[in-house]
């Protein structure tokens, strides 16, 4: 009978084997693929908001505006591919102040007030059940969004304005907020998180959007289980608003705060905190004022 003669080295290099087999398969266990796993008809809204606190230095003396947006918008699934997710949203709710310790309010429009006279109000809920179709890949990426101009529309609409020119006067300032490329640009700021390669807990990836605000985010996969998952994130943004008269031009960084669902890739809450500085110009008048912007933006998620 033959027997097979076992030694140390023999030992050694079996136990080597079954180790480096256990340490793969730790780490293959431990990468986790984070993507948007979404069905046909599930629905959530989002609420969100969004408070600047801008300070301008104009001759020496601090002119202070802060500015408070709130906006509560439904999300349905309507297609789901291998690749993509659409959905349809409409906006619920809307709502923007605008205030100034030394000039006072300034805009107080709603879509849940009824004030005789409110043009701007009255041009919100023109935005108000309007379907708008997002085209989104399963990291975030926003591929398309259509409806933006029947947003606008109905704005017009709804507050009674008729008037060929002002329409065509004002219309570019409305697209800058619901047109379909702003749209596109504004959802990706609440969408694209995700990383399109699976990722271990503290692996670090990026990506970046584009808009009036451009930003490069750097993520981290703070924490992971079955249930819930933790992303934080750093990024430099630079914010801008460039039109024939006014051209604002803030570079800054931003801190990103997302608490998720492992099984939907949904975000339960994100926070977003960031700080721009930069210069205004007033063509009109050849003048430079410096400008400094605080912002914070939360969203979260609810039935």
């Amino acid at each position: 009978m033959w027997i097979q003669k076992i030694g140390p080295r023999t030992h050694f290099m079996k136990a080597a084997t079954v180790l480096l087999f256990l340490l793969a398969s730790i780490s293959i266990e431990a990468q986790q693929m984070l993507q948007y796993n979404l069905k046909v008809n599930d629905k959530f809204k989002v609420e969100q908001h969004a408070k600047q606190h801008i300070i301008q230095d104009i001759n020496g003396t601090d002119q202070i505006i802060d500015n408070h947006l709130k906006s509560v918008m439904e999300f349905k699934v309507v297609e789901v591919t291998k690749d993509l997710i659409t959905f349809e949203m409409s906006f619920q709710h809307l709502k923007m102040t605008m205030s100034s310790p030394s000039l006072g309010e300034l805009l107080n429009a709603d879509t849940n007030l009824n004030k005789e006279g409110d043009i701007t109000s009255q041009m919100f809920k023109g935005t108000l059940n309007i379907p708008v179709t997002i085209i989104m890949e399963k990291t975030g990426k926003i591929k398309s969004v259509t409806g933006g101009d029947q947003l606008i529309a109905s704005m017009f609409k709804l507050a009674n304005i008729t008037d060929a020119e002002t329409i065509a006067t004002n219309t570019p300032h409305f697209e800058k907020q619901f047109g379909s490329t702003a749209l596109s640009n504004s959802f990706e700021q609440m969408t694209y998180v995700l990383p399109n390669k699976p990722v271990q807990v503290q692996e670090h990836w990026e990506n970046a959007y584009q808009g009036d605000l451009k930003v490069r985010n750097h993520w981290t996969l703070s924490a992971y289980n079955s249930e819930n998952y933790s992303i934080t994130g750093k990024a430099d943004a630079t914010m801008s608003n460039v039109d024939e008269n006014v051209e604002m031009v803030l570079n800054g960084h931003q801190n990103t705060s997302i608490e998720g669902n492992s099984i939907t890739g949904l975000f339960h809450n994100i926070t977003v905190e960031g700080v721009y500085t930069g210069d205004t110009q007033i063509h009109a008048e050849n003048l430079s004022i410096p400008t400094q912007i605080t912002s914070n933006i939360t969203y979260k998620i609810f039935n």
